[in-house]
């Protein structure tokens, strides 16, 4: 088994991961680097082709990000024959995307000349070939290779991709988020499927998550409060997942009279994303089977759309902002405008945010993650009065500026505890910045051979690192071994026996070796193993 980080590694952008497995090249996904432009912006397409000798067997597909889908047209492109996969919601979602995704590279190339990646074509040619799968079903795409989707939490649509093959099973996380969102159920534990590979996500991998429920108030509390006082919120949100939940928690708050009823405004790919969910003429199209529960049932006894609403009792004007109405918009009265990009790298937000940022009564409250390198993290490290260019512009920030943490991405001890569910032999971690996986990789490292690589490596993961020392490696190899006794009745009691090579184990020889005395206790499921050492004096 060898695996090559093609993008996604160190980093959070460029997805995409080449598994050699026997005797097959699989890639999972292929995305785009968001704050960067052209070439750069791609995965590593000459090393996959120098590798693969430009024969890939298999794509699977996680999630509809950009960040995992947005070169898929030239992976299609570049390996037309090779079948790929992934989940219908993905599938509705990816066709949304990566069309706005040409306009933008459209208005690039007005700005600055430069040439787009793909064009229409590309992209009608790749979404004609990608072909859906169910949830929680295993299928043979290909002869030897086993795949199966489980729901991840991140996003609708969004799975870990689980590979089954005669050389050894795989998992590959995509995003996970173990807290349940209001437009998907958190993920479940993959507690059936011990893989010899994990590979992880760890945005948040030295991080800790606050109480979500706590948040969504908090945060609807101090938009509330702006309003009120006559100013103007922006919300700079991702078009997929974040918007469409802010909008949520904003709408429920009032309908639940936690806070004033105040407009809500949509700009961007955010409305496009909000009309796939749910299509009034047909309710059953669209992505509304695949929501909660208990959102479904909202919208079926409401008659309603999911997001958009007319003002009337309690419930908020939630609507789209066309692109000719940007300047009057902000002429009227107090306000809440969500829009992407969630970093503010170009797009309506940054319309918006250059616009309201000087009037101290108005404010730009953050939700989501933000590259190192993106204006939403400078944003987020000045003072006020301090200048923050976008687009190009200098301005003043004198707005309130806040956080809040509605991360669809699971935190440290969640991702500790997933792995503890898979018991994987071997761990990968990716999609994060170094400073997060190296500090996830040291919180492993004491029960798996774990590696945070860079792009562009290439490595059998099955192997410990070089810089792990032959007596950490012969313990975690040994670790994993099992023993299986047996249990004798006799006239004198019940009897327990396993193999005597069991007394070389690791844990044996560090609990158990040396003690005077074990004492056993049966409670039925379990039995349990007590060490007792006399005391010396």
């Amino acid at each position: 088994m060898i695996y090559t980080a093609l993008g996604g590694a160190g980093e959070v952008g460029a997805s995409c991961h080449l598994l050699q497995i026997a005797g097959r090249n699989i890639v999972i996904d292929s995305g785009l680097r968001p704050n960067r432009r052209g070439e750069e912006s791609l995965p590593n397409f000459e090393l996959l082709q120098a590798l693969t000798r430009g024969k890939v067997d298999l794509f699977l597909l996680s999630h509809a990000h950009i960040d995992h889908t947005g070169s898929l047209p030239l992976m299609h492109a570049q390996y037309p024959a090779t079948p790929m996969l992934c989940t219908e919601p993905t599938q509705v979602i990816v066709d949304i995307l990566l069309r706005d995704t040409i306009k933008i590279m459209d208005m690039q190339r007005e700005d600055g000349g430069e040439f787009p990646l793909f064009g229409r074509r590309e992209v009608e040619n790749a979404l004609a070939h990608l072909q859906t799968v169910a949830f929680d079903r295993w299928v043979e795409p290909i002869p030897g290779v086993r795949v199966y989707f489980h729901r991840s939490g991140h996003i609708v649509g969004a799975g870990c991709v689980l590979i089954e093959t005669e050389e050894g099973k795989v998992v590959y996380s995509g995003d996970i988020s173990v807290a349940a969102q209001r437009t998907v159920a958190g993920m479940k534990p993959i507690d059936f499927f011990q893989p010899d590979l994990l590979i992880l996500e760890g945005t948040y991998g030295d991080g800790a998550h606050p109480n979500r429920s706590s948040q969504e108030q908090t945060l609807a509390k101090a938009v509330a409060e702006v309003v009120e006082d006559g100013g103007t919120v922006l919300i700079p949100s991702f078009a997929l997942g974040r918007a469409q939940e802010v909008i949520l928690i904003l709408k429920f708050s009032m309908l639940s009279q936690t806070i004033s009823t105040f407009p809500i405004y949509t700009d961007g790919m955010v409305r496009w994303i909000c009309d796939a969910y749910y299509d009034m003429r047909d309710p059953e199209r669209g992505l509304l089977p695949y929501l909660p529960e208990k959102l479904q049932n909202f919208v079926r006894n409401s008659r309603q759309h999911v997001f958009w609403s007319r003002p009337r009792r309690n419930m908020p004007e939630v609507s789209r902002l066309q692109a000719n109405e940007r300047v009057s918009i902000l002429t009227k009265g107090p306000k809440v405008i969500i829009a992407s990009s969630g970093m503010l790298v170009g797009g309506p937000s940054a319309f918006y945010a250059k616009a309201l940022a000087s009037d101290r009564k108005n404010a730009i409250f953050i939700t989501g993650y933000q590259d190192e390198e993106s204006p939403g993290r400078r944003l987020l490290e000045l003072q006020t009065g301090d200048t923050l260019k976008i687009d190009g512009v200098d301005v003043p920030m004198l707005c309130r500026v806040d956080k809040y943490n509605l991360s669809a991405h699971a935190d440290q001890i969640q991702l500790c505890q997933q792995v503890s569910y898979m018991k994987p032999r071997s761990i990968v971690l990716v999609h994060g910045e170094i400073r997060a996986l190296r500090t996830l990789r040291d919180k492993l490292i004491d029960k798996y051979i774990v590696y945070a690589p860079r792009n562009a490596e290439t490595f059998d993961p099955m192997k410990a690192p070089e810089w792990m020392s032959a007596a950490k490696q012969e313990y975690l190899e040994a670790d994993r071994a099992r023993f299986v006794g047996d249990v004798r009745v006799t006239g004198e009691g019940v009897e327990v026996r396993f193999p005597a090579e069991m007394r070389n184990h690791p844990t044996w020889r560090r609990r158990y070796a040396d003690a005077d005395e074990i004492e056993v206790a049966f409670d039925g499921p379990r039995m349990r193993l007590s060490p007792s050492r006399k005391d010396p004096s």
